[in-house]
């Protein structure tokens, strides 16, 4: 008895070894296939009032507001939407602008929405165009499982538009039990650079094969002489490691990196480290609490080794930490939805926004200045304190983390 179970815990695992390399050669397969065809998008520059939130409650509360005075059009796309009360106060606000003769398209995607089918119809008989974005193939098929639309995209008469680290729901208030107070960093943008987030948002209509869309040039435009120099890029694949790499690398003064998941590769590992070298300040925070506990062991190797080299780690405590900033030298940032992990940096479809202003860089500096206040500086001990499950699991190999 005792050898036959023994014989079919080994055909179990010999099954999961073999799914999951089929799966990994599937996802490479299609990784190569999706990026031949889908270079990044790199925005010429223009310009934007620029302002930044990072409460739910505040970011809320104006995207409402700006929602209200659409004139146009209404065009969003989130990674996740939840079936809460504030998701339903949005739905809510959409069917009304779209009864009013109002062009409101949602698009989320396709396995990180919780939206029920009695919403989703709600809003279909009220007028608001939907689709469900990057939906599962069978071609490379693993791939379209992993495969994700992160972006998160708001563009209202392409003239005001939204790009962050927030997505719907009432956990982004603060109100999930588990993770409690949620910090997050999100910017508003009024001015002509509103006309690239709309383009992306109709790239990706398109290609998650909704009706094409027309181009539609906005009645009420923005003056082209006011506000911050930004760009954005639009990214599937490791062109953002390279282009952060790149980024590092030109650094002088200091790098200001904030993210919920932190597995950066060796390339990104190595260009720290130089960066130390050279005398750069690198500072990193990162949450001490998670949504994503299976993301923390494999990374202590790397933060352990980044420490050594003479890099700043902060565990953000308050709460839960999903901001996605990069400062560099005091004069410009980055900030959007690429987290520093495999997902964002190979699988996920990606925005960032490039702001070339000092102003606005040392704002977001401040802000993360306050919330590393709230934060713990990580040391040596800490990783002799960690318990055996987390050190044993430090050992993870690479490749397999590459689906956390």
């Amino acid at each position: 008895m005792l050898k036959k179970g023994l014989k079919g815990i080994l055909i179990t695992a010999a099954f999961i070894v073999i799914l999951f390399l089929i799966m990994h050669w599937d996802v490479k397969q299609g990784v190569k296939n999706y990026a031949r065809t889908h270079p990044m998008t790199e925005t010429l520059s223009r310009k934007a009032e620029i302002n930044v939130y990072n409460t739910g409650k505040d970011l809320y509360k104006k995207l409402f507001a700006d929602i209200k005075t659409a004139d146009e059009l209404v065009w969003i796309h989130f990674f996740i939407i939840r079936d809460d009360q504030i998701s339903n106060e949005f739905f809510d606000l959409l069917i009304e602008k779209a009864k009013e003769g109002i062009d409101v398209r949602l698009s989320v995607d396709f396995l990180g929405s919780d939206i029920k089918k009695e919403s989703i119809n709600r809003m279909g008989e009220g007028g608001v165009k939907i689709v469900k974005s990057r939906s599962l193939s069978l071609k490379n098929i693993f791939y379209s499982l992993h495969h994700r639309n992160h972006r998160r995209l708001v563009s209202i008469d392409q003239r005001i538009a939204y790009i962050g680290g927030f997505n719907m729901g009432d956990e982004y208030l603060g109100k999930d039990p588990k993770l409690g107070y949620w910090r997050d960093y999100h910017i508003r943008l009024e001015g002509e650079a509103g006309k690239e987030v709309a383009q992306q948002f109709k790239r990706d209509w398109v290609e998650d094969g909704a009706e094409s869309m027309e181009s539609v040039h906005p009645t009420r435009t923005s003056s082209e002489n006011e506000g911050s120099n930004v760009h954005f890029l639009f990214s599937t694949g490791d062109s953002i490691v390279d282009k952060t790499v790149n980024w590092i690398n030109s650094s002088e003064e200091s790098i200001t990196i904030t993210t919920p998941y932190f597995l950066p590769n060796g390339k990104l590992v190595s260009a720290l480290k130089k960066a130390v070298k050279r005398g750069v300040k690198v500072k990193i925070l990162i949450p001490d609490n998670t949504d994503a506990w299976f993301t923390k062991p494999p990374s202590y190797r790397i933060e352990k080794t980044l420490l050594e080299s003479g890099v700043d780690l902060y565990l953000y405590e308050k709460g839960f930490f999903h901001g996605k900033v990069l400062v560099i030298d005091h004069k410009w940032a980055d900030i959007g939805t690429a987290n520093w992990d495999p997902r964002s940096f190979y699988l996920n479809d990606e925005s960032n926004c490039i702001i070339s202003d000092a102003k606005v860089a040392a704002e977001l500096e401040s802000l993360i200045h306050n919330d590393i206040k709230h934060s713990k500086k990580l040391t040596m001990k800490a990783f002799n304190e960690l318990p055996a499950w987390e050190k044993a699991l430090r050992k993870t190999p690479d490749w397999i983390y590459f689906y956390f």
